[in-house]
């Protein structure tokens, strides 16, 4: 004789199903209409909330449910559910949350983009830091678009294969820091991520006179574009 505790059980299954059509229906209207059919937007919302829908279900007609283990469920997976929408509503905050974790975490770090792209991450100074290489050996630059050409600390010239006595001191610029005199160089490469620059004009100044050297015009403009989105620069080879 069947026990009255199942039908219950079943009714309030079938009251929380209703309930949750309810809900889908006002969130994401008719899944008939073809005005709602976008498998690059509602599509994959449609399944996930099918998959949720039928687990849900399952567990409730296969698993003899009590009253309290409905009311677990119906709390976890409603729970579940406001999660993955809160997460899509505010997928663009959560997004832009990530990359200043990653800048945070990888100043400088260029990660090649599945377009061939190159981004990086503006730090948590708020400056684009870019890890490199110079004539094969190890830099770190300062994205400067004010700044017409690359130029290297006297530190990073050495370590790139430039001798000081081949170094000549003689081409006055304009710094933050007044007027100052650098060495004019030819650069061989400039290495970012997976791509390489090759013959750069830049320069090099004086030993104390830049804590980092910085990554010029001269160096963008071997680029196809780039451009700066928010917290992010993508660079284009």
């Amino acid at each position: 004789m069947n026990n009255p505790r199942n039908y219950r059980g079943l009714m309030v299954v079938i009251l929380v199903l209703v309930m949750a059509v309810a809900v889908f229906y006002a969130f994401f209207g008719d899944p008939t209409d073809p005005a709602n059919v976008n498998f690059d937007d509602t599509g994959p919302r449609v399944v996930a909330l099918s998959a949720l829908a039928f687990v849900f279900l399952a567990s409730f007609l296969f698993g003899q449910p009590k009253a309290r283990e409905i009311l677990h469920g119906t709390v976890f997976w409603g729970g579940f559910c406001a999660l993955l929408v809160v997460g899509y509503v505010y997928k663009a905050e959560l997004v832009q949350a990530g990359y200043r974790v990653l800048g945070a975490l990888a100043p400088g770090l260029a990660v090649t983009q599945p377009d061939g792209t190159i981004l990086i991450v503006r730090d948590a100074g708020g400056h684009f830091v870019l890890d490199g290489r110079i004539n094969g050996a190890r830099a770190e630059f300062l994205l400067d678009t004010g700044a017409s050409a690359v130029v290297l600390t006297y530190e990073d010239a050495l370590r790139a294969g430039y001798r000081p006595q081949d170094l000549t001191f003689s081409v006055p610029v304009s710094t933050a820091n007044g007027r100052a005199l650098v060495a004019p160089v030819k650069i061989d490469t400039i290495t970012i991520g997976d791509h390489t620059l090759r013959n750069i004009r830049g320069f090099v100044g004086r030993q104390g006179t830049l804590d980092s050297s910085l990554f010029g015009m001269t160096a963008l403009d071997h680029l196809r574009s780039w451009r700066i989105e928010g917290d992010k620069l993508i660079m284009t080879p």
